[in-house]
């Protein structure tokens, strides 16, 4: 059986349309993945974060940041 090389990485809207960020976003990710440099052998796809979690009072909070 081959071995699953799909990685997904879910980014903010702020973020995703901001090239510095995303260079240093693709940097960090790529080192986690062992290769600061490379992405060879993996496909990474960027995901625009789309989940939304709303507060009591009102607030929307992206999903990611009540973990």
């Amino acid at each position: 059986m081959l071995e699953d090389k799909t990685i997904r990485v879910t980014v903010p809207a702020t973020a995703m349309y901001d090239l510095d960020q995303m260079q240093k976003i693709q940097r960090e990710v790529l080192g986690r993945l062992g290769c600061p440099a490379c992405c060879s052998g993996f496909d990474i796809r960027f995901d625009l974060a789309r989940r939304f979690m709303v507060d009591e009072d009102l607030v929307v909070r992206p999903m990611d940041e009540l973990a």
